[in-house]
């Protein structure tokens, strides 16, 4: 059985405090943490992960909430082994969806480039598409704390997206080239 210290956070809050439960669910979920049961997240053991749980512990007890904070270490039929798999579930169909937001942008470089529309407009579009793309990515590499499988593929979905769009500003600079040469060919007339 692999050993592995962890940090749990329980908490309860008032039932008609929705907005604090979403706003903790949200902060819990933007940390990494996983959930083993009812109120009960979980985190690999680390200062700055007992920072994440200390900040949300205090917005729950502002809020008439009750939050506890403990180390643990899982023994018997549940191992830190079952845990990392909950953690690698969790990232992988974070991963899944980002793989798949990447088939969306090489179709849409695809469709442009059948449609030969070579304008900055349409370059800057997918330049912004591509740099949301590096962000969430990052957000969930931040969170993938045990290396999940569809790590490798998210990469190489990313990498495609940079050389397709290198590719299509490509054209774009040489169709603007282009119109810029032709049209300085007419002023010479």
């Amino acid at each position: 059985m692999d050993k592995k210290e962890w940090l749990i956070i329980n908490f309860t809050l008032p039932k008609e405090q929705s907005s604090v439960r979403v706003s903790v669910w949200r902060k819990l979920k933007k940390s990494g943490s996983v959930n083993i049961g009812q109120s009960m997240w979980v985190l690999p053991q680390t200062e700055s992960h007992l920072e994440i749980f200390n900040e949300i512990s205090k917005e729950i007890s502002e809020n008439n909430g009750c939050a506890y904070i403990a180390n643990a270490e899982f023994v018997g039929t549940k191992s830190s082994n079952d845990i990392i798999s909950i953690f690698n579930k969790v990232r992988e169909n974070e991963y899944r969806e980002f793989i798949d937001k990447c088939e969306d942008f090489f179709l849409e470089i695809e469709k442009e480039t059948k449609r030969e529309n070579f304008t900055f407009v349409e370059l800057e579009e997918n330049e912004d598409e591509y740099n949301k793309l590096v962000e969430w990515l990052n957000k969930i590499s931040k969170r993938d704390f045990f290396s999940a499988p569809l790590k490798n593929q998210s990469d190489e979905a990313l990498k495609k997206c940079k050389y397709l769009l290198n590719g299509f500003a490509e054209k774009v600079y040489q169709a603007n080239d282009d119109e810029s040469s032709g049209s300085d060919k007419k002023y010479e007339k």
